[in-house]
């Protein structure tokens, strides 16, 4: 029991740490898996009903993996419930669900869920901790803000793709033309070359630019925010006394409340 126990604790610590040289390595693999994921998605796109006999062994190896990750996570997690409906919880389980509804006939739409595995690169983005380095706060906030617009671009680009197939001659076919469509009109460029036909795209449309609306410029403020408050050389270190984050590089008592901050400096 003692030892099931221990092997349960190094698991959730393997897989929730990003600090160690194991933890990092963890991460990698899980980010080159979603990467791979990912870019399967995209690469399906252009072979029309032409599968590469490789494909569907590769797209079952990694929802295999997406599947045992997720059954780890909440075994090992300590409020198993908080988990299953955390943020993160949720975005596990929809990346899985086309595995589940795979052999379920008539359930073919759900595929289209296998784009929210992008949304999984956000766990790499919770701390400066960057994988064998580590960024400024600043930093941090600017691969956020980007990755806040690749996301939306992406994930709509699937969603309408995959509504589009349903046309009888749709005018967008592939991902790529999709991703196309989606960037100029987001930047409310709107070139009309390429356009949804279906009901469905142009709903998701509608909720793209509402997305965009409300997702990009609350991510761009922070920037802004961050630009003007002066935090480029501030760390991250927190307050013991009342919690402040984000302290001068040489401050040794917080400015709010004047308590001790202890800060970690490199020594020669």
């Amino acid at each position: 029991m003692n030892k099931l126990r221990k092997i349960k604790e190094r698991l959730a610590f393997l897989l929730n740490d990003s600090a160690t040289l194991s933890g990092k390595i963890i991460d990698l693999i899980l980010l080159f898996i979603n990467f791979l994921a990912c870019g399967l998605y995209v690469y399906r796109s252009y072979l029309d009903n032409d599968i590469l006999w490789w494909i569907r062994p590769a797209e079952m190896w990694i929802m295999t993996l997406f599947t045992v990750e997720y059954a780890v996570r909440i075994w090992v997690a300590k409020k198993r419930l908080k988990y299953i409906f955390s943020f993160y919880g949720i975005i596990d389980l929809l990346s899985i669900i086309p595995f589940v509804v795979f052999f379920v006939k008539g359930l073919s739409f759900f595929s289209a869920l296998k784009i929210l595995r992008v949304l999984r690169f956000l766990r790499f983005l919770e701390n400066e901790t960057f994988f064998f380095g580590k960024i400024s706060r600043f930093q941090l906030q600017v691969w956020r803000t980007i990755f806040s617009v690749v996301t939306i671009l992406f994930v709509f680009s699937g969603f309408i793709l995959t509504a589009e197939a349903t046309a009888v001659n749709p005018r967008i076919t592939t991902f790529g033309e999709a991703f196309y469509y989606c960037s100029i009109t987001l930047s409310t460029v709107g070139y009309g070359d390429y356009t949804p036909v279906t009901a469905a795209g142009r709903v998701l449309t509608i909720l793209m630019i509402a997305g965009g609306a409300i997702l990009v410029p609350w991510q761009g403020g922070k920037l802004v925010h961050m630009l003007i408050r002066g935090d480029l050389n501030k760390t991250s270190a927190t307050c013991p006394n009342c919690g402040l984050i984000g302290h001068d590089a040489d401050a040794v008592h917080c400015k709010a409340c004047g308590a001790v901050i202890y800060q970690k400096f490199e020594g020669h």
